[in-house]
Order: C-alpha cells, then structure tokens, then sequence
C-alpha cells in the first residue's frame, strides 16, 4: 500500500523530493508508520529516533506503530532544552557539516533504538545519531526510510531497510 502510493504520488520540485503531498494523503500518514516499523518489529526496539524535520513526523509514525517513544534529534537553529549531547556530521550530500543534538538523558543503556527518516544518501546524519547514541550506552538497530539511495557498504554498515529505492522513483 505504502510503497504504491510512494511510487504513485512522489515529485520532484525544483529538483528536490517532494514529500509534502504524500503527507496530505490519509491513507499514506495511517500506514507509514508501521511499513517503517515492520522490518524492526522483532529488533526489540524500545525507542525511534527522527532527525530534524521530516524524520519527526516520520519517526513519531513508526514509534506509534511499535508501541514505544519518539526521541528528536535537532539541528541547529531549534530550541534545545536542557543537557544535550552532539556532533557534526560528516559532508552530507551538499558538502555540508551539519551539528546533530540529542537530549543527554532522552536515552538510556537499556534502549534499544531505530532511527527513522524520510530519504537516506551517504549515511552522514545516521552515523552521527548512531554515534550520539553510542555516547549515551543506547546502540542504533537499523534506520528505516522511504527512498534509499545509498550504496550498499552505508546499508549493510547502517542496517538500512527502505520502501523503496531511489532509482525506482518517478523521474
């Protein structure tokens, strides 16, 4: 369901993915959550983490449909209560260093986490969160995403599964 709506309904804006109107759909943002949920439903995962910004809606979707908490990893920029832990990514796929936050006691040892985004290319901001969480004593299971469009060194490093691949996407 998720994946045909995703392939039916994704454009391209200005050369970038538009992923505001599959958010629009009903049926999109009542089954996102648990596609992205379902191939770490036996991970024992115990928490989401999303990056800022589509990683939070996306995010707090997946950890609905698994039963467990959201955690925010923020960029600069937001709002940053209280004691937090962080890292600059390494280049995104715009040659950018980008500073990851994650509140210091927003994990623990006994978590078990599953990140969760929109898109992933090199991996940059999924390694800083997994090394964030390391910081913290919580290992990172897996990332779920809708559009994968890594190579397969940053998926087996990073225990990627996605919707679908971006080669798959309307041109």
């Amino acid at each position: 369901m998720i994946r045909g709506l995703l392939l039916e309904r994704f454009r391209w804006r200005d050369g970038h993915a538009d992923f505001a109107p599959l958010l629009r759909d009903p049926a999109f943002v009542r089954d996102a959550g648990a596609a992205l949920a379902e191939p770490f439903r036996d991970a024992g995962v115990t928490v989401v983490v999303g990056v800022e910004a589509r990683g939070f809606v996306l995010g707090a979707l997946a950890a609905r449909a698994l039963g467990v908490g959201f955690v925010l990893a923020r960029k600069p920029g937001s709002v940053h209560p209280g004691a937090e832990t962080e890292l600059a990514t390494e280049p995104d796929w715009r040659g950018r260093h980008v500073e990851v936050r994650i509140g210091a006691d927003a994990v623990s040892v006994r978590d078990r986490v599953l990140m969760v985004d929109d898109w992933i290319e090199t991996g940059s901001q999924a390694r800083t969160a997994r090394r964030l969480l390391a910081r913290l004593g919580a290992p990172l299971v897996g990332v779920s995403v809708l559009v994968d469009d890594t190579t397969a060194e940053v998926r087996s490093d990073l225990g990627v599964a996605s919707i679908v691949r971006a080669s798959e996407l309307p041109s």
